[in-house]
């Protein structure tokens, strides 16, 4: 997906979240990459008609989407629903799929546009389906032809002639087969408990049917899937969890303890010999560097901002009032008990107070960490290098701590992480398959004008790569907590979601997200750490809540320079 179709993508879930907290009654509930969310976790749903790519369908599809998700939301209780899923995989596809239908057949009457968005939705999904692998397999059809059957009878018949002949042959074999639940369905909808009994009937009946009653989810199986069009990690999703049901977060233990994240949302890292962590200087030769930094002062000098008011601006935002001396002398506030003599002597005198002499202090620390991923060679990344380098010179005259980070991948497509996992067989699942580069181009104990040709390096992009956003995360993380300053501000900078091809080509969908979702979750709740992302012409609140989408186009004026201020203020 190209960085417009994910900014499309983005504004359209937006949308459908809005539609979604507002029909569902669910004010903490949000859609993103094609998945619910309540109050940060997951609300899997395996409705395959559900699953729907917002940046490429219909407004009118779009909606319906929504509709049926509030529907879910409002109708069914989740906790007893988890409850009672079944142990078997496709026996819980099954049981979802009808409790879906269930809500969407209370519907209220008051609605009559959600209704017609739902069966436009519906209606797009039956004439992509049946054209698509989707009904070629035997999973496929067995599940085409429940959805039809379920559907006619609870919310609407649909007279269509290819799918009545599509779905023909399978119907006749499972009428017989569920008949005498299938037809307590109806009468039973309005009450969840009774409905379930005949779904999980259903469900154990059709598990034995496809062959797959008492199999826990096996590889091939999972391939075979694939084809069902099922909403992202819904397998891995509905493992039933005693803690918090499809809450990554809720697997790492309560803590501050970084090092329990590298495992969170079931992530894994395959090997980390051949990481780095490395001075951004150290990557160009000094005279590359000298004429970056030259070009880097030509940009700045070319802004329209001034260093010094920035400054001032920023000690605003950051700086806490502490008292450093005191002024005596004063006709009121303090007694200064040393001048009581005084006052004996001469009962007029009257300057025997004193004052605190409150100074602003900045005893604060913030780091920027940025993607050096091979998208932003296109994604303003000189803008960035101007952008964190004024805020470094300001920074630094308000006496707060700066220090600039960036990661990137050692080498493209796995480098030699992928040759070292096909030379031991390419075992399935094997987790992060990259060499990650973790790079310095500021620490915070070094000033603006010694690390100025380092922080140039930001201006050279043989070094942009891929991005394995949540090790990064970690890795600044744990920077900045050694440090000693009161307050500590983390300011990602990104494009957009993790990307690492050969990772995301062995390991489940999402894999590197969810595991930068956890991460920044664990970071916000259980640290210290102010944490905050500025998207490059994105909206990266998907994975970071306190985000904001700068756009970093022509020369940066002095509102550019407010997204600390709109991050933190």
């Amino acid at each position: 997906m190209s960085g417009n179709e994910r900014i499309l993508a983005r504004r359209h879930e937006r949308h459908g979240a809005a539609s979604i907290r507002a029909l569902g009654g669910k004010p903490e509930a949000d859609y993103r990459a094609q998945r619910l969310m309540v109050k940060g976790q997951a609300q899997p749903f395996a409705a395959p008609y559900l699953n729907v790519d917002f940046a490429t369908t219909s407004l009118q599809r779009m909606r319906g989407v929504s509709d049926a998700l509030a529907m879910r939301l409002r109708f069914s209780d989740q906790a007893l629903h988890r409850s009672l899923l079944p142990e078997h995989s496709f026996a819980r596809i099954v049981f979802d799929i009808l409790e879906q239908i269930r809500c969407e057949s209370l519907t209220p009457s008051s609605l009559p546009g959600a209704r017609q968005n739902m069966d436009h939705a519906f209606l797009c999904w039956c004439m992509e389906a049946r054209y698509s692998p989707f009904v070629e397999s035997s999973l496929g059809i067995l599940l085409y032809t429940l959805i039809h059957m379920v559907r006619a009878r609870l919310v609407k018949n649909d007279d269509d002639e290819e799918v009545a002949a599509l779905i023909e042959a399978t119907r006749a074999n499972l009428g017989p087969l569920i008949g005498v639940p299938f037809y307590q369905l109806s009468s039973s909808r309005f009450d969840q408990q009774a409905y379930s009994e005949h779904a999980l009937q259903i469900a154990s009946l059709l598990a034995e049917l496809s062959g797959e009653e008492g199999q826990t989810l096996s590889e091939p199986a999972a391939k075979r899937r694939q084809l069902m069009a099922l909403p992202p990690d819904w397998e891995r999703q509905q493992v039933p969890d005693e803690v918090d049901f499809g809450n990554p977060v809720a697997k790492v233990a309560a803590g501050d303890d970084l090092d329990q994240l590298s495992t969170a949302g079931g992530y894994h890292i395959f090997t980390t010999d051949y990481d780095s962590v490395s001075d951004a200087a150290s990557l160009y030769r000094n005279v590359l560097l000298t004429q970056a930094r030259t070009t880097l002062d030509q940009m700045v000098a070319a802004q329209a901002v001034s260093v010094a008011r920035l400054a001032l601006r920023l000690q605003k935002l950051f700086a806490a009032d502490i008292v450093d001396d005191w002024r005596f002398g004063q006709e009121e506030g303090f007694l200064d008990a040393r001048r009581l003599s005084q006052l004996v002597s001469n009962p007029a005198y009257r300057q025997v107070f004193y004052h605190d002499l409150v100074k602003p202090r900045c005893d604060v620390a913030v780091t920027f960490l940025i993607d050096n991923s091979g998208s932003m060679k296109t994604q303003r990344f000189e803008a960035v290098a101007v952008l964190v380098d004024t805020f470094a010179r300001a920074l630094e005259l308000t006496g707060a701590k700066c220090e600039i980070l960036g990661f990137s991948t050692g080498g493209w497509n796995g480098g030699r992480v992928l040759r070292q996992w096909r030379k031991q067989g390419a075992d399935e699942n094997p987790g992060r398959l990259n060499e990650t580069s973790h790079l310095i181009y500021k620490d915070a104990d070094a000033t603006w004008r010694k690390s100025r040709h380092s922080i140039a390096a930001l201006m050279k992009t043989n070094h942009y790569r891929e991005g394995v956003d949540g090790e990064a995360l970690i890795w600044a993380s744990r920077r900045l907590l050694a440090r000693p300053e009161n307050k500590r501000f983390l300011v990602m900078i990104s494009d957009g979601s993790p990307m690492d091809a050969a990772t995301d080509n062995a390991n489940p969908d999402n894999f590197l997200l969810d595991h930068l979702c956890s991460v920044a979750r664990h970071i916000e709740t259980r640290t210290p750490i102010n944490l905050g992302c500025i998207g490059i012409d994105l909206d990266t609140s998907f994975f970071i809540q306190n985000s904001v989408a700068a756009d970093l186009k022509g020369t940066l004026g002095n509102q550019t320079y407010q997204v600390l201020h709109e991050l933190f203020g």
